[in-house]
């Protein structure tokens, strides 16, 4: 008799990921890696997924496999592997990295049940789908030819590859991409391109979808889980060989990978924020070396670590240096914010900007202007007591959004009515602080009643299409300026931008992070290389409070090595990241209390088990960031060390408790 370890099909805390059950003869041939089988599980029967077939078991009485649910493994031998890398990098439950690696519609329908797709699709599948002549590939510059190689070479040979390219904006990343493409499919391989966010998405499907007509594949978060099924089927049986999406899409089922790509590599957004908390650059670069793909991490501005490890050789570098036209990157002009205030100016805008606004749609340019807040005001106070409007299940103050007359929590998604008198003094001296997305678009168009303006964040996008509508309006030249958060600030490559005003950088410099530096030079950078794409002269202005922030200062010359080799000075004195990898735990409880003491205690308990010799320390407990989310207060502390797989054993994993390895700001 054979037996097979399979993961159970449940949300409930199990004490182990694998339980062993007998392999009746009767279906022993299609108890295979990969298939859902119904097995008794207490007192119910449940469905679970095998993962390993074994000759022998040391456990005693071993119950049966009931049923076999699949025709053919849901999950191809290599996720199968994949899964379990996966969960032992991140110390993540085993089930939970299988259900992420398939869609819900997929999970809940047995081979009998499944059907040909939705009734409509959205904008992004019918992109996709829409019938076109394929594009003619440019020919690539020397440079793109030299960094396009390693990956041609590894597609050629099918043995895996990993390469960091690090090319400045508008280098011509994308065409080194499509022409790795190109290869794999001619050798009848599949590829899979991740995208950070969804705004990103529109172009990037034109432009494979024109190259690579019939073939595009689209996972992300904006469709609909009929959908989402619909595209892993036909990705499953290979109708479809080029996968375009975010981070899930990295599971996308493709049965002969050829290459993955990861663009714009340092994007947070890879990083999953609720279990299984994996980074998607991690794992594909995982995924690559189960299935002989190439990798190719490219970004303008990598993470630093990633830009260590390729000097480290773990990873191959290629370097697009120029951008492809030839013309130089942008000159950006930093405005202090503090000698606009000095002078009277209470304006978002500060003189500069406003004179550069007026020239350049004088011109017919279009214009960006970036700030990386949305709604009203940032802050509600009381002028009369100092108090602070804030949302009563989490530690942060409400934004107001003057379009629904509403203050609301960006975490919890309180929302309530905005009050005309203070809570807690009864003064009717309420007044709006901080700028978002929303006041900026309402000072403009004041400001310069004859633009065109449109807006794009979070509050602008609800609908699974508003992204590409807003792109595409723009694109069209149907507005003459957008005004947008991080979603305008990568990606986009349009001609006819002139101008980017960074309305203020500091946003993001003073997060309670060691990584704050990174996120503010990777994003002022990006959002930067969205002008001077096209013919015409084009300018950046920049404004902020501390223009003598390193950050702040290599990203006016454009100069990530500089920025780099000081940022890594800064980790090796901390000892943070990439000298050091780290854990966080974190405890949630009603009671700020019960959550303190027992954070306390754990970390006290996990002290007093490591080894002295693997390098490895805790830090804290201290209360998190967001210290009260959702009506929970939370308590956290972090094991730091280059070995911290030597702990997972010892962390905490009663219910209450979240585990986040490499964790992401």
């Amino acid at each position: 008799m054979s037996f097979a370890a399979v993961v159970p099909e449940t949300r409930a805390l199990l004490p182990r990921d694998l339980y062993t059950y007998a392999i009746p003869e009767s279906i022993e041939h299609a108890v295979l890696p990969g298939v859902r089988v119904e097995v008794p599980f207490g007192r119910r029967s449940i469905l679970g997924y095998v993962v390993e077939r074994q000759d022998t078991t040391e456990q005693g009485d071993v119950k049966p496999i009931a049923a076999v649910v699949d025709d053919a493994p849901l999950l191809p031998g290599h996720h199968v592997v994949l899964a379990r890398r996966i969960a032992a990098h991140y110390c993540a439950p085993l089930g939970e990295v299988i259900r992420a690696m398939l869609p819900s519609r997929i999970r809940s329908q047995t081979s009998a049940s499944r059907r040909s797709g939705p009734r409509s699709v959205s904008r992004a599948l019918e992109e996709a789908r829409a019938e076109r002549e394929p594009s003619v590939a440019p020919l690539l510059t020397d440079a793109q030819r030299a960094a396009a190689a390693p990956l041609l070479e590894s597609i050629a040979q099918r043995v895996h590859r990993r390469v960091l390219l690090h090319g400045v904006t508008g280098s011509g990343k994308t065409e080194v991409y499509l022409a790795a493409i190109d290869a794999a499919l001619q050798r009848g391989q599949g590829a899979i391109v991740l995208v950070p966010e969804i705004a990103l998405t529109p172009q990037m499907i034109q432009r494979f979808a024109a190259r690579f007509p019939g073939r595009i594949a689209v996972l992300h978060s904006a469709l609909t889980e009929a959908e989402r099924a619909a595209e892993w089927r036909r990705i499953r049986s290979g109708d479809l060989d080029v996968v375009v999406g975010s981070r899930s899409a990295v599971f996308a089922p493709v049965p002969s990978l050829g290459v993955v790509v990861v663009d714009e590599e340092d994007s947070s957004a890879y990083k999953q924020d609720r279990v299984p908390r994996y980074h998607a650059a991690e794992v594909a670069l995982m995924l690559g070396e189960l299935t002989g793909a190439a990798v190719v991490l490219g970004s303008a501005t990598p993470r630093v670590e990633t830009y260590f490890r390729a000097h480290g050789g773990d990873l191959e570098l290629a370097a697009l240096p120029a951008r492809i036209t030839g013309r130089p990157l942008p000159p950006i002009e930093v405005v202090d914010l503090r000698d606009e205030l000095a002078a009277g100016n209470r304006s978002p805008l500060s003189l500069s900007l406003q004179r550069a606004l007026r020239e350049c749609h004088e011109t017919d340019g279009q214009s960006i202007l970036f700030l990386n807040r949305r709604g009203t005001a940032t802050v509600l106070l009381c002028r009369t007591c100092g108090a602070a409007l804030t949302c009563r299940n989490c530690s942060v103050s409400l934004v107001h959004h003057a379009s629904r007359a509403s203050c609301d929590c960006h975490y919890c998604g309180l929302t309530v009515p905005l009050p005309d008198a203070c809570p807690a003094c009864g003064s009717r001296a309420i007044r709006g602080m901080g700028m978002g997305t929303e006041r900026l678009e309402n000072e403009v168009r004041a400001m310069f009643p004859e633009l065109r303006i449109l807006r794009m964040d979070r509050d602008t996008t609800q609908s699974r299409d508003a992204y590409f509508d807003l792109y595409e309006r723009f694109r069209r030249h149907d507005a003459d300026c957008m005004i947008g958060t991080q979603m305008v600030a990568k990606g986009w490559d349009l001609g006819n931008v002139r101008l980017v005003g960074i309305v203020n950088a500091d946003s993001s410099l003073h997060f309670p992070d060691y990584r704050s530096g990174e996120a503010t030079f990777s994003l002022l950078t990006q959002v930067a290389g969205r002008a001077g794409r096209g013919d015409e002269p084009a300018r950046v202005i920049l404004q902020t409070y501390t223009p003598d922030h390193y950050a702040v200062r290599h990203a006016t010359t454009h100069d990530y090595l500089s920025f780099a080799r000081q940022e890594i000075r800064v980790r090796r004195d901390l000892r943070f990241p990439p000298y050091a990898r780290l854990c966080v735990c974190t405890f949630t409880h009603r009671s700020d209390t019960a959550a303190e003491q027992e954070a306390r205690g754990a970390a006290l308990r996990l002290s007093g088990r490591l080894d002295a010799g693997d390098g490895l320390d805790v830090l804290g407990p201290t209360p998190a960031f967001l210290h009260r989310l959702r009506g929970q207060f939370r308590w956290q502390f972090t094991v730091r060390g280059q070995a911290i797989e030597r702990a997972f054993a010892h962390l905490p994993r009663e219910r209450g408790w979240s585990i986040d390895v490499d964790p992401a700001p």
